[in-house]
């Protein structure tokens, strides 16, 4: 399991560990860049009581070589704990320290690895831009940094063994005087803490994103502290791809139900708050949007709304959502203007449901802000009917693609009644290498999760000889036609003289015309159809479905009017 940032989730593991004697090894939980501090009563003792030579402050301008005591989360032995620990400042910029503790030097880090992390800090990165370092790029992306107590505008990575696997954490109590909240003790100053011995180790770029994703977090804030974890997490992701080494995109497209606005810090909950984020930025004002986004004071879906208003875009939230799901299952940028792909990142395929026998009838939920995919393959027809019915208390977003074999894919919508949440649509032409995706999804934060679709032919069509109905049949005169044509109708195993009727309706679903055919004996009828001239409007050109209804009879008939 992976886990960043599940503080009520580690509380819980906490109290079973401490009231109920439960072995707690440090695979039991792994953790990637942040690694949230419980509030504990496990206070070490005052160090100075031991070495009383070490200084308990940092002195007034630090240099390389100070040394003085620091608090530090120490997960190992249990519990997890705070402990006074002496750290040592390796290395220095105009723009940060880095300050490692001295157990861990040249054990975990060395020189080599300062050097690195100085130079990517300060100087360059990997990524989009490459003659910006980690300072730059996250406070021209994001705002200035807080300088809260130590009237320093230094930022120190503090580097340790963390003794679990985590990757780094920023601690917003550090910007409070020590003491101000007894559960959690105070370096007071801009610190984040970093573990050297997560992947790549401190002087790769994997750890230096981390230090990019950290830093998001303490700007952040600054301007928006109370800012809910899934945006916040979801712009520190994009700091790592400004860097240049995002996340690996994984788990969050083999589980795309999964809440956009929901944190549990899991893995897929990066991966889904880093893909809307980009998206974001790659689509809806870049930078300047970014910017505005960690200093609106609004959160969640209001903050992003606000800043469309404030930019101008006439989209709103749940706009963008359905377009971001159909872009996380496409990513394909030559359709549409590119709203349904992404440039900076290629992304994997992400799961549907299959289905390749039909009619399919299925009822399904779907999470608030998170989406379902569902394939439709071997479609065995020209003609492709899809419904859907949601929730009456939800409001949900539905689209459909067609994957053409040879051809660029189609987006379509299927409309949905605004009080009933309901609708279909019809995809004409198909061929039998043509796939269907139906996307379904939840834009709004309450309401009930279920919905039901159906897929089939057109109108109740089928080629399946099993689902044929045999006792009505309908025959016309001639096919395609012109102008008008007779519809000939038979059936056995009905001894009343009880006329059957006719619908016909456009490739749309929509119903043109009601006829009543004109009883010729018990088991056959006609039923006449003008096509060009229907109740004194022109019909225009095109396909047609005629369907008769004989009491629980019922069968159809593909028609084509010509010009």
């Amino acid at each position: 399991m992976l886990l960043r940032n599940a503080k009520d989730w580690l509380i819980l593991i906490f109290a079973l560990a401490f009231f109920s004697g439960l072995a707690f090894a440090e695979e039991t939980a792994v953790f990637r860049h942040d690694l949230q501090i419980p509030p504990t009563d496990e206070i070490g003792a005052s160090i100075y009581l031991e070495n009383p030579a070490v200084p308990l402050s940092p002195p007034d301008d630090p240099q390389v070589g100070d040394s003085w005591v620091w608090w530090l989360f120490i997960w190992q032995p249990m519990p997890p704990h705070f402990e006074e620990t002496v750290c040592t400042v390796r290395g220095m910029s105009d723009r940060c320290y880095v300050v490692v503790k001295d157990e861990d030097w040249l054990v975990t880090i060395d020189q080599t690895d300062v050097d690195s992390i100085i130079e990517h800090w300060e100087n360059s990165s990997p990524g989009p831009f490459p003659d910006q370092g980690i300072y730059e790029i996250d406070s021209l992306s994001f705002g200035d940094p807080p300088d809260e107590l130590d009237n320093d505008q230094r930022i120190y990575l503090m580097w340790y063994e963390f003794g679990v696997s985590s990757d780094g954490f920023f601690f917003a109590f550090d910007e409070e005087p020590d003491g101000t909240y007894p559960e959690y003790p105070s370096n007071e100053c801009e610190v984040l803490y970093l573990n050297p011995t997560s992947s790549g180790g401190a002087s790769g770029d994997y750890m230096h994103a981390v230090v990019a994703h950290e830093f998001q977090h303490m700007i952040h804030w600054k301007y928006d502290e109370n800012e809910l974890s899934w945006v916040n997490e979801g712009l520190a992701e994009l700091a790592m791809w400004f860097y240049g080494n995002p996340d690996n995109i994984s788990s969050f497209n083999s589980h795309p139900d999964n809440s956009l606005i929901a944190w549990d810090g899991n893995w897929s909950d990066y991966i889904k708050t880093y893909l809307w984020t980009l998206y974001f930025f790659e689509q809806y004002g870049g930078h300047p949007a970014v910017y505005a986004l960690v200093h609106e004071p609004l959160n969640s879906m209001a903050g992003y709304d606000a800043v469309l208003d404030e930019f101008g875009y006439t989209e709103n939230t749940e706009d963008i959502f359905i377009d971001w799901a159909v872009a996380n299952f496409l990513d394909d940028t030559t359709i549409a203007g590119g709203k349904y792909g992404y440039a900076g990142d290629d992304l994997p395929a992400f799961s549907a449901t299959t289905y390749s026998s039909y009619p399919v009838e299925a009822t399904k939920a779907v999470n608030h802000w998170a989406a379902d995919y569902y394939r439709f393959s071997d479609i065995p027809f020209d003609y492709l009917e899809l419904t859907f019915d949601g929730s009456d208390d939800n409001l949900y977003a539905t689209r459909v693609l067609v994957i053409h074999e040879a051809g660029p894919t189609e987006v379509f919508q299927l409309n949905l009644d605004a009080t009933t949440q309901s609708g279909s649509v019809v995809i004409n032409d198909l061929v039998a290498t043509d796939e269907v995706i139906l996307v379904v999804a939840s834009i709004s934060s309450t309401g009930a999760p279920a919905y039901t679709f159906t897929a089939g032919e057109a109108l109740g069509i089928s080629t399946d000889p099993s689902l044929q109905n045999t006792q009505l049949t309908m025959t016309p005169s001639m096919n395609p036609f012109s102008t008008a044509l007779t519809l000939q109708l038979s059936w056995s195993g009905n001894t009343t003289l009880v006329a059957p009727t006719v619908d016909v309706f456009d490739i749309q679903g929509r119903i043109v015309t009601s006829l009543t055919a004109d009883q010729v004996s018990a088991s056959s009828a006609s039923v006449h159809w003008n096509g060009n001239l229907q109740n004194g409007t022109i019909v225009n050109a095109g396909i047609y479905y005629a369907r008769a209804r004989l009491g629980t009879e019922e069968c159809s008939v593909k028609l084509m009017l010509l010009p």
